[in-house]
């Protein structure tokens, strides 16, 4: 009887080794420009405002850390939505007008119509297990902008 020794031979290296960003979900977020104020008129009537001076709506981290803003930004504009950006600059003149209900308060903001995106950020090592590194949540303005609309009892 012969026995044949062998050695077992060395695992090859997870082929998808490294640092990754996954993006785990988004719902839309209006997010108010900084510097120009929320409008209330009424009751009842017509309400008409105009955004004619400059301002932005910028990125907000809600949870997790900031340093990661560049990455999550990258993916979720893959993934989310193209138009996403850390910041929306606006100098364009907006006019809008709206009836308001008899008895009501109309309500105005002028927002960037946003996401709020919850990320995950994840390692896979040498032996393709996957370890979690951080979670957040970021809310990012879009290019779109324009009157967000709503009315109160008072």
């Amino acid at each position: 009887m012969s026995l044949a020794l062998t050695t077992p031979t060395a695992q090859a290296a997870c082929s998808d080794m490294g640092t990754y960003y996954s993006i785990t979900s988004s719902s839309a977020v209006r997010i108010p420009f900084k510097n120009i104020p929320t409008f209330k008129n009424g009751p009842g009537g017509t309400m008409s405002v105009t955004k004619d001076y400059s301002g932005s709506a910028s990125y907000q981290v809600t949870a997790g850390a900031s340093t990661e803003v560049g990455a999550v930004l990258a993916k979720a504009k893959i993934e989310v939505s193209a138009s996403l950006t850390l910041t929306n600059s606006s100098t364009v003149t907006n006019n809008y007008s709206h009836a308001i209900t008899k008895g009501k308060y109309g309500n105005a903001q002028y927002v960037s119509w946003g996401r709020t995106v919850n990320w995950k950020k994840y390692y896979i090592d040498a032996k393709c297990n996957t370890s979690t590194k951080a979670t957040g949540t970021i809310k990012f303005p879009a290019a779109s902008e324009g009157w967000y609309y709503w009315e109160t009892s008072s």
